[in-house]
């Protein structure tokens, strides 16, 4: 794609990039395996995913979605977003260190550092001058949108849309069977990456190829028409495997409604919101938002400047200006959910809508718009060289940094791996269970705290927490909060659970006592393998006789019945 003198750009680029990246996301760079985004559930989760396709990968490849959550259930990595890129890109942090944390710290920055990599390279694809480039790749790679979601990293892998856009471009000016692989591999590199980004870049280009069919008049070029089949041929090809298993959760109910998508939809001031330390005075003012889509003043600055030359026809992109702004009203329009319309004709229209919900995703589409649109800008006001300052490069650089700063980030602490953890990692594979079984909505997210610690022994796990959960999960979990109940023990039972693992510490201080003597009593049917307080670790014994379960003394008295609701 690239002549010898812009591949040299694009190695300098990427590694400003990366410099960059590391300094906008401190500390994560200082504390790569020891610290990350894991105060929530949805952080905890993106750790063990990552860390859980790394691993896979470079043991057993076949069993990639069978992921140690959920068991006995299989597929479960289909549950949620796979992060098959992510993982990949993981793999030789995770081969040479076997740290979670590092490993997904890594992809969290080479994410940043791709997405503003990709812009970079669309707005070159485009004729954009350096200087436009970077401050594209600046202003989409070090969006607010990509602070706000540093738990989430598949939301991170914002590369994709630019990165399947520079390559619909670079086939648009000049159609080739060469190309067309080019795209075909953007556009399935996406789709590995985040299914969202897939499916939006899928739309993009579909409608660049339309524009630019027409405009370039190719659509009676039997070349243009060999590289979109190769396109598709390849897309098919390479995410079709990887695609398989979510159709089994389509055909098992896991579809996503309308009203799903109402309740992720943007509201307008989702487009004034950031954390970026200059935005934030705004927050108070703007009221109800559910996503952090604000471009920044600067990028909506230049966006407006390349429109309005565009509209006066005094810019040399006219036709790439006026693309990317039908792009971003229509994004704009998308995001606004079902109730707007076009949501709702795309959702009967294109199937892999079902999967889809949250329309405010689209908004990203917005800010790739704003980046390629300054970029453009900016590449005309350097032209504009004897009426035009000579340290507007410095402030326009300077601007973008003090727009992209959110200060120091604030990390959570890798929790210790207690001595069952580490026994776990040395016992012969079995499913485990562990309590307390979170199971009410509140709660249910803590079941991520067992999934991270399994990124150190892996065994299969009963516990799960993902996008889709299992009819019979929250069936065997209402039995499973009253452990060691009778009812949990018909539960363990016909599960085969062989170790169980009890948090002491996430029980009241008034039955923690009893809770510890109740388990040690329970010689006949659990052997003790850790006996600390916070966490032990014991071996169920089976078979243990049916009419053992239904014991008077097998039921717990109710002050010990706890769990978080």
């Amino acid at each position: 794609m690239f002549m010898p003198s812009r591949l040299r750009d694009a190695c300098v680029a990427f590694s400003v990039a990366v410099l960059m990246a590391v300094v906008l996301t401190w500390p994560i760079a200082g504390r790569l395996g020891s610290a990350s985004r894991i105060d929530s559930g949805d952080g905890r989760h993106g750790v063990w995913n990552v860390a859980w396709v790394a691993h896979a990968l470079t043991t057993d490849p076949a069993s990639l979605f069978d992921a140690n959550i959920f068991y006995p259930h299989r597929q479960t990595l289909a549950y949620s977003e796979a992060n098959i890129v992510a993982g990949l890109v993981a793999v030789p942090v995770w081969a040479a260190t076997e740290n979670p944390y590092a490993s997904y710290n890594t992809v969290l920055l080479l994410a940043f550092a791709s997405a503003a990599m990709a812009g970079f390279l669309l707005v070159r694809v485009l004729g954009g001058s350096r200087l436009g480039a970077s401050i594209a790749g600046f202003t989409y790679g070090f969006s607010p949108y990509m602070f706000a979601h540093l738990p989430h990293i598949q939301l991170l892998m914002t590369f994709g849309p630019a990165l399947s856009m520079a390559a619909m471009h670079h086939f648009t000016k000049a159609p080739s069977v060469r190309r067309g692989a080019m795209l075909g591999g953007a556009l399935a590199l996406t789709g590995l990456a985040c299914a969202y980004y897939g499916i939006f870049a899928g739309l993009l280009t579909g409608f660049g190829l339309c524009w630019y069919g027409v405009a370039g008049r190719h659509l009676s070029n039997p070349r243009f028409w060999r590289g979109v089949a190769i396109a598709a041929m390849i897309v098919v090809g390479v995410v079709g495997p990887f695609f398989v298993p979510y159709l089994g959760m389509r055909d098992a109910g896991f579809t996503r409604t309308l009203d799903d998508a109402r309740m992720y939809s943007a509201v307008g001031p989702a487009y004034l919101a950031s954390a970026v330390l200059v935005h934030r005075w705004m927050l108070p003012l703007i009221g109800e938002w559910r996503e952090v889509l604000f471009p920044g003043f600067q990028p909506v600055f230049l966006a407006l400047l390349a429109v309005g030359l565009a509209i006066r026809a005094r810019i040399s992109h006219r036709q790439a200006v006026i693309f990317y702004s039908v792009v971003a009203l229509l994004a704009f329009w998308l995001s606004l959910g079902p109730d707007a319309g076009l949501y709702s004709l795309l959702y009967w229209i294109v199937p892999a809508f079902s999967f889809l919900r949250a329309p405010v995703r689209f908004g990203i589409l917005v800010t790739l718009s704003a980046a390629v649109l300054s970029g453009l800008a900016v590449t005309w006001l350097q032209g504009r060289r004897w009426k035009i300052s000579p340290w507007l490069p410095a402030v326009l650089v300077v601007i973008a940094l003090v727009e992209s700063f959110v200060g120091p980030l604030q990390l959570a602490d890798a929790p210790d791996v207690v001595a069952a953890y580490r026994q776990l990692a040395v016992l012969p594979r079995a499913p485990v269970a562990e309590f307390p079984f979170y199971q009410g909505a509140v709660d249910r997210h803590r079941q991520t705290e067992y999934m991270l610690m399994s990124t150190f022994h892996w065994q299969p796990l009963l516990n799960g927490y993902s996008d889709h959960i299992p009819v019979e999960y929250y069936q065997d979990a209402e039995r499973l909060r009253g452990f060691p109940s009778a009812e949990a023990w018909t539960v363990l039972r016909a599960r085969q659970i062989r170790w169980v693992v009890v948090h002491l510490n996430e029980y009241p201080d008034s039955v923690r006592p009893a809770l510890r003597a109740q388990l040690r009593g329970m010689e006949d049917r659990l052997r003790i393998v850790v006996d600390e307080d916070p966490v032990s670790l014991y071996e169920v014994i089976w078979p243990m006789p049916t009419g053992d379960l239904q014991r008077p003394e097998a039921s717990v008295p109710a002050e010990l019945r706890y769990n978080r609701r």
